[in-house]
């Protein structure tokens, strides 16, 4: 494997100008001088330093919480026209506000991330997938972080607008770490070429938002076009689609738990294996027992050595890795167990926590599963497979309960057979009390609202 070489201390601090800003075409400066900006934001209650906030339009128009951004202590905000009466009441408050009119504020924000990115120079590395992008990203964030100093995305910021915000808030850092999210055809190509990655990859593919995507080879043309302009795409060959799909123009660097180098895989509460790299052996463990983290840490470790790492900072890395919050987040609650995995949904990863869950020992378990949404005409179909798939392998559980007017499908499958099994249309008829001195697993799209049966944790 090539390996990147990069002087991760040698660039300058790049900082975001208003002249930078007055660069956007039919821009205009209102209030203030030139200056540096070194923090953007959407949120008014965010302030890092000279700041500047950047109304979207939404829900609520952003335009409408500039005064309480001023009086937070904004350094200066962008406006779009027509809103003349908040600019003085701005100035009112701060007469030395920056303050330039643009065009648009969300098409400013995404020219703005793209000037950025043409400014730097260290590697990027862009990800997607049908599921599981965010525990990939935090896997490599952790490996990342041992070395190297790394601006990544946070929480679900990887959509049209979280992306470019990250990205725009680039403060020096010497890897950039990027989540990229799509449920319409054309939202990846679109956040690539701002981003315009050196390291490209996706976790897998399947039927998550196949309602917008109609088919399965769209979603993984849809997923793959992040590889376009990349150097190094990384393929996971556990996935049957991606192992099999040809990658042109950047070089394709293979993973897989069956690879070669791949040898002694223990399953149990940590997840072992051992690595070879160079004739040497490494030891590696997972502080987990989900086995598809084994994947995700050897899609991390190649990055590593990609990026010139120490392999012991690498494997320091992926031994500390937790996972996030309503993503298979596994923890006691007394003597029983709950798993918190309701963030998101796919019929992918509902099987694979079913499957989980069951295969758990102890007693007295039951799952709360929701809706999977997002998926148009074929949804009666992915849910009733669901079921299906639970009928044919057996898997028995104390108690089903089963929340949503697409669950209803499995309800009425489960109940025909005799399993234990409840129906609520809606989160708001569950009693969390059904969850007492029981082992618990949680999964739905976060649409459907299961979370808030989710216990907070204890401090």
């Amino acid at each position: 494997m090539h390996k990147i070489y990069y002087n991760m201390n040698a660039y300058e601090v790049i900082l975001m100008e208003i002249k930078d800003i007055l660069e956007i075409n039919k821009s205009k400066l209102i209030n203030g001088k030139d200056g540096v900006i070194e923090h953007f934001t959407i949120n008014t209650k965010d302030i890092k330093g000279k700041t500047m906030f950047i109304p979207l339009q939404g829900n609520t128009d952003g335009h409408n919480y500039i005064l309480d951004g001023v009086k937070n202590g904004i350094s200066g905000f962008l406006v779009m026209p027509g809103h003349d009466d908040i600019v003085k009441e701005a100035l009112k408050i701060n007469k030395d506000l920056i303050i330039v009119e643009v065009p648009d504020c969300l098409k400013a924000l995404q020219d703005l991330a793209l000037k950025t990115r043409k400014k730097i120079d260290v590697p990027v590395i862009a990800l997607t997938g049908s599921f599981g992008k965010t525990s990939q990203r935090e896997m490599i964030y952790n490996v990342l972080k041992t070395q190297f100093k790394v601006l990544s995305t946070s929480g679900n910021y990887n959509n049209h607008i979280g992306m470019p915000l990250t990205l725009v808030n680039y403060q020096n850092e010497d890897v950039i770490l990027l989540e990229l999210g799509s449920n319409h055809i054309g939202e990846i190509a679109f956040l690539r070429d701002i981003c315009r990655p050196t390291i490209t990859l996706v976790t897998n593919v399947g039927t998550a938002h196949i309602g917008n995507f109609k088919r399965i080879k769209n979603t993984l043309k849809e997923k793959t076009s992040i590889a376009k302009g990349s150097k190094y795409f990384f393929r996971n060959l556990d996935d049957n689609l991606l192992k099999l799909c040809k990658i042109k123009g950047p070089e394709v660097i293979d993973y897989s738990v069956n690879e070669d180098d791949i040898s002694n895989i223990i399953h149990g509460k940590k997840n072992r294996y051992t690595i070879t790299i160079a004739g040497k052996k490494h030891k590696v463990t997972i502080n987990s027992d989900i086995d598809y983290l084994i994947n995700y840490s050897i899609c991390a470790f190649k990055i590593g050595l990609l990026l010139n790492m120490d392999i012991k900072n690498i494997i320091k890395g992926i031994n500390e890795f937790r996972c996030a919050e309503g993503r298979m987040d596994k923890r006691m609650i007394g003597k029983n167990v709950l798993i918190d995995d309701c963030y998101n949904a796919s019929f992918e990863t509902m099987i694979s926590g079913l499957n989980y869950f069951h295969d758990l020992s102890g007693k007295n378990k039951i799952v709360i599963l929701g809706d999977i949404l997002e998926l148009g005409k074929a949804s009666k179909r992915i849910h009733k497979e669901i079921a299906k798939y639970i009928i044919k392998n057996n898997l028995e559980f104390s108690e089903f309960h089963l929340v949503g007017p697409e669950m209803k499908v499995v309800y009425n499958m489960l109940n025909k057979k005799g399993y234990n099994v409840f129906y609520y249309k809606n989160v708001e008829e569950v009693n969390p009390d059904i969850m007492k001195n029981k082992s618990v697993y949680l999964k739905s799209s976060h649409g459907t609202g299961l979370y808030k049966l989710v216990p907070k944790k204890e401090n």
